[in-house]
């Protein structure tokens, strides 16, 4: 996209320099033709978090999960491979399967009975003998492309799009040294969040950390952002660590442990915090222009929760993320107010936490991808 293309609003053109750029414009987060827009570029086309690989330990297992609007279902074959499909029967569109569970060695819909293999294989239609030139091998379920990232299942709609190694090149070596064994890791906690905000905000919220120190206190008292921080930004992503703090009266942590936090595009965020060997990973779904999906998965090497682990979730559910909520569902009433419309970038030179570049990143992407779509 050429700097001429960019949107403009009342304090004039997005820019491609976040030092001189306005923001966004607020009609970007509530335009139910640029939320339409961002279902195909955005939703449709780039590798989004689907859960993680161990939830779907023995053959036959499976679970249903939406990427936007399309609903797809992931299930380990009798050859062990964990596959993903649109959720959808072959013959009149019926979905398939719902919530998770195993279904042994077959998928029968519902409504005829056609019935599918593990492999995505139609196995058994009724009455089709009778049909002219029917041919089974015509209607196996449509696959979507998956990969996996260190234990991390990332689904992609788009047969065309690059692979998932060429989007995130690196990511999963910095996964594997920061958390070993991730792939063995356990779902210990999960949890759903119906946020009255654009999904975008919420990525917003997450991409800088410029707010922590006045909106997450306690937050504040285990991260010590100026400590051994370290940073590697991507195209697609980028990584964080910082260093523990003493922390606080029932999150004790001892100094000096690593805090380290991901951003992927478009709607993955991941939280490390110190204490234990945990992932958090945060995936923003559109619900509507005026809606968030936010689902949460608490990963850990351990087969239950633990003290720690306890504290870990309690940290991110009564305090971080609540106060996220409540400040993402503010910023979306007040994106839609008369009295604003674009604020500016607060950035540094050295492009520091606090700084907000990596929101800027995110919007750039945002924009590249509309107007590729």
């Amino acid at each position: 996209m050429s700097e001429s293309e960019f949107p403009a609003g009342q304090r004039g053109a997005f820019d491609a320099d976040a030092r001189r750029s306005p923001t966004l414009p607020s009609r970007y987060y509530h335009d139910p033709e640029i939320h339409r827009r961002e279902l195909r570029a955005v939703f449709h086309r780039s590798w989004c978090y689907v859960g993680p690989a161990s939830r779907l330990a023995e053959p036959g297992d499976y679970r249903v999960e939406k990427i936007a609007d399309q609903c797809i279902l992931l299930v380990r074959d009798e050859d062990s491979r964990i596959r993903a499909f649109f959720n959808v029967c072959q013959h009149r569109g019926h979905e398939l399967l719902s919530g998770s569970g195993n279904r042994k060695k077959r998928i029968v819909c519902p409504y005829h009975a056609w019935t599918y293999g593990l492999d995505g294989r139609l196995l058994q239609a009724p009455h089709t003998d009778r049909v002219h030139r029917f041919d089974a091998a015509d209607f196996a379920l449509k696959p979507v492309r998956l990969a996996n990232c260190a234990g991390l299942l990332f689904a992609n709609l788009d047969d065309n799009a690059d692979d998932f190694e060429q989007e995130y090149p690196g990511l999963e070596q910095i996964l594997r040294d920061c958390l070993p064994g991730l792939e063995g890791f356990s779902t210990v906690f999960e949890c759903d969040y119906d946020i009255a905000a654009n999904w975008k905000i919420v990525v917003d919220n997450f991409s800088e950390g410029y707010h922590i120190p006045v909106a997450h206190r306690k937050l504040s008292q285990v991260l010590d952002s100026g400590a051994g921080n370290r940073a590697s930004v991507e195209r697609r992503y980028a990584f964080f660590e910082s260093r523990s703090k003493q922390g606080y009266e029932g999150f004790e942590v001892e100094p000096g442990l690593p805090y380290r936090s991901w951003t992927l595009w478009p709607n993955t965020c991941m939280l490390s915090l110190p204490g234990c060997a945990n992932l958090i990973v945060i995936r923003m779904a559109e619900n509507g222009p005026d809606r968030c999906a936010e689902h949460v998965d608490l990963l850990a090497d351990s087969d239950g929760m633990t003290g720690v682990l306890e504290a870990i979730r309690d940290l991110f559910t009564e305090q971080f993320n609540a106060e996220d909520i409540a400040l993402v569902e503010s910023v979306h009433r007040g994106l839609k107010s008369l009295g604003y419309d674009q604020g500016r970038y607060v950035v540094d030179e050295s492009e520091s936490w606090y700084s907000e570049s990596g929101l800027h990143r995110f919007h750039r992407q945002l924009l590249q991808a509309l107007e590729d779509s």
